[in-house]
């Protein structure tokens, strides 16, 4: 069929696009005008021209590939290279890649007629009054009230056999006439550019845990490697990920939380129920105004990928969106932040839920009656000497799995630690291993070397639990831990061994010592030298072999045998105290202290090499009469605080959510109605999705066992309904849609209810409802 276009006056006549003949043989005429709708008519998105006018040399000259750079057929030509009729894109702006090549007709009638008036049926009435180019109706003023319907369409053109023609249209809405306008030229300059802008974020895939007064989410991160092409070809930053927002809603439209308003009032932006950001100083207001309000980029809170909501109400349906957004662009491109869609639709007659990854319905209820949550059973240090501890949470107890066993490892590595004076090398962990041991022939592993080693960073949720590693940063003498054999004893403490002169650093070695004191002469020191052994002072400095009263021992084992778990090393001692007459007795005094020098590493030529230096505190004059200096038996127990180490194993094992039969009937009197009296309505009856009636009403039994049968009755005995449950662990709750097994609304009363639960018990019950 031919393409017929009105408006035309005399001073078209005879032009190409006004002298009636098809110009380009495709079966349209009157080609390439512009009659007050559109100036782009009769186009091809497979004719190799830029009909537009918008390929631009300076950008658009990438060639066939549509890439920069790759100096394939088209590059840097100076003309557009167009992809029709290949496999490859083309240039920018020119057929395949121009939207806006396509045929542009526009609205060619419209109608504005009574709700429901318009046959949609009659093919005559539709073609020759609503259909037909050059048609405006709509009911004359003061005829008829009441709604309206509106009634477009776009044609004539033709569509041949086998033939696809695709459409682009934009449906505008808005709160008053200037916003519908605003929303209008929004969707026009998206088309105008191909539909090419600054992409969103890619939704995170979104996990909720419904708890008691309590709801958990978790999502992955995939939206962080969302990677945005158009900001990277404009000279900005492609990956543009800077944050997540949590919407929280009781309604399926969100606009609980719709409350934000531009500079004219108009609701613009969601208020998030709680926002985290990447620690990168992009922070604040963006400086890119839409409509006067600015959009909200967090404040370096660091990302996290969990939220427990301890706000909600039992029985209460929540819609929650964890939405991800960019950092957007900069006053130079005019480009504001986006952030990914929360798609949510529910058809009410159907039931039928659709949407997308980010988004969960959940509902918090008290569990079943009985349920223990699943847990972790002992996170032993199975091997090693770490200090460090490793926590957990349950975050989602129906994932935990059933006496599975998990063994955590690690890796460590020198770090070079300047402190004061001399740096000095110390051990520090460099990742850590999680596997599922279960299977001791084919363990499978988790989390692989991961380097996330800190309290402060976020491990992932593996089958239902999160790791908290409580890691020390460096090998380091802990005050706190360290005591005696006995009280009243005089203080000590352990540093890294340091001397000046000749210098000499330590190195601090991650194990726990002890100190054991004896008669005097029991022990003989070593002969320890610094520097170049048979060198004058400074450039040695020796520690002599001497008869002691004490003598070192090192941890190697935890197996609580001391025989096994303590070894003696070498040690130098520095018999400074008292000045005048060394003794050769570990002592101090309000001058000087006396050095036990830890031998218990070797240097490159596997020479005695020092770690720690211990030394006793004098007690001050007031405390001499309440601390004592040790004696024959007395031992000092050293403890190092040590990070995590390859020597480290820690095992655990996993036991998950169960019923306890025995406290499930010990809690059938939990059961109850809510709310009781039903007064007319409860909090978390949704609104009415229909034009008329009352619209859905409810009340909730909770704390029911995990299966049993709900019957409820009048007063007189009569059968009301028969509710059968049949839930998950955490869910201990039943809705009762207030109608009878008739299917008719329930009359105001009080009605009694029998719950019956195989194996565990019966209770029964009563409630009253209000109209």
């Amino acid at each position: 069929s031919d393409i017929i276009l009105y408006g035309l006056t005399d001073n078209d006549l005879g032009i190409k696009y006004a002298d009636g003949i098809d110009n380009d043989g495709d079966g349209a005429i009157d080609e390439d005008i512009d009659e007050n709708i559109d100036e782009m008519i009769d186009e091809s998105r497979e004719d190799f021209i830029d009909n537009d006018k918008d390929w631009n040399p300076f950008f658009d000259d990438v060639g066939m590939d549509g890439a920069d750079l790759t100096m394939d057929r088209g590059e840097k030509d100076g003309i557009p290279t167009s992809g029709a009729g290949t496999d490859l894109p083309g240039e920018p702006n020119i057929d395949k890649t121009d939207v806006s090549e396509s045929d542009q007709m526009g609205l060619t009638a419209v109608a504005y007629d009574r709700a429901g008036s318009i046959n949609l049926s009659s093919d005559s009435g539709l073609w020759l009054f609503y259909m037909s180019p050059g048609k405006f109706w709509q009911p004359p003023p003061g005829g008829i009230t009441g709604d309206f319907d509106l009634f477009v369409s776009s044609g004539f053109f033709p569509l041949k056999s086998g033939q696809t023609e695709r459409i682009s249209m934009a449906v505008c809405l808005g709160e008053d006439e200037e916003d519908a306008i605003r929303n209008k030229e929004i969707a026009q300059k998206t088309y105008d550019e191909d539909y090419q802008f600054a992409k969103q974020p890619i939704p995170p895939n979104v996990t909720a845990v419904a708890g008691d007064r309590k709801v958990t989410l978790y999502w992955d991160d995939v939206s962080e490697s969302s990677f945005d092409d158009y900001m990277y070809e404009i000279g900005s930053e492609g990956y543009d990920f800077e944050g997540y927002k949590i919407y929280r809603a009781t309604d399926t439209q969100f606009e609980d939380v719709y409350k934000i308003t531009d500079a004219q009032g108009h609701l613009t932006f969601y208020k998030p129920l709680v926002q985290w950001d990447l620690v990168d100083g992009i922070t604040g207001y963006h400086p890119i105004a839409i409509n006067g309000v600015h959009y909200d980029l967090g404040n370096d809170t660091g990302i996290r990928h969990s939220f427990v909501d301890s706000t909600v109400q039992n029985g209460q349906t929540y819609y929650y969106a964890v939405v991800s957004y960019d950092f957007g662009g900069d006053l130079t491109n005019n480009i504001p932040p986006t952030e990914c869609s929360k798609r949510l639709t529910i058809d009410h007659v159907t039931g039928e839920i659709r949407k997308g990854p980010n988004v969960v319905i959940v509902t918090p209820e008290a569990p079943a009656a009985g349920y223990v949550e699943a847990d972790i059973i002992d996170i032993n240090l199975f091997k090693g000497q770490t200090t460090s501890k490793v926590h957990y949470i349950i975050v989602d107890p129906l994932e935990v799995l059933e006496n599975h066993k998990y063994q955590i490892t690690f890796e460590d590595t020198l770090k070079l630690f300047k402190g004061s004076g001399m740096g000095y090398d110390t051990l520090t962990t460099k990742s850590f291993t999680l596997e599922d041991i279960t299977n001791p022939v084919q363990p499978e592993t988790l989390i692989d070397k991961s380097k996330s080693i800190k309290i402060t960073d976020e491990q992932p949720i593996i089958d239902g639990f999160q790791l908290i590693l409580k890691n020390s940063n460096l090998v380091y003498f802990n005050q706190g831990k360290s005591y005696w054999s006995r009280d009243s004893l005089w203080r000590f403490t352990a540093t890294i061994f340091q001397f000046a002169t000749p210098p000499q650093m330590g190195r601090p070695y991650p194990s726990d010592y002890r100190i054991e004191f004896a008669e005097p002469g029991s022990y003989t020191s070593t002969d320890y030298t610094l520097g170049i052994p048979g060198l004058p002072y400074p450039l040695s400095y020796n520690f002599p072999a001497s008869p002691v009263n004490f003598t070192v021992k090192k941890r190697v084992n935890v197996t609580g045998v001391d025989s096994v778990d303590w070894k003696t090393i070498p040690f130098a001692f520095g018999d400074y105290s008292p000045r005048e007459n060394p003794d050769g007795l570990l002592n101090a005094d309000s001058v000087e202290y006396d050095w036990v020098i830890f031998l218990d590493e070797t240097d490159n030529q596997g020479n005695p090499f020092p770690t720690w230096k211990f030394s006793l505190d004098a007690p001050r004059p007031f405390e001499k009469y309440c601390i004592y200096s040790p004696l024959p038996g007395d031992t000092a127990f050293i403890i190092i605080d040590k990070p995590f180490m390859s020597s480290d194993v820690f095992r655990f094992t996993t036991r998950a959510t169960y019923i306890d039969t025995s406290l499930a009937k010990k809690e059938l009197e939990r059961i109850k109605v809510v709310p009781n009296p039903y007064f007319a309505a409860a909090t978390w009856e949704q609104r009415n999705p229909y034009t008329s009636g009352r619209g859905p009403r409810s009340i909730h039994f909770n704390h029911l066992p995990l299966k049993c049968t709900i019957r409820i009755f009048t007063v007189s005995g009569e059968l009301v309904k028969v509710i059968n449950h049949n839930a998950i662990f955490t869910d201990g709750s039943e809705e009762w849609d207030l109608l009878t097994k008739d299917n008719l609304s329930a009359s105001y009363g009080v009605y009694v209810y029998h719950v019956e639960a195989p194996g565990i018990g019966e209770h029964i019950g009563k409630f009253a409802i209000i109209k």
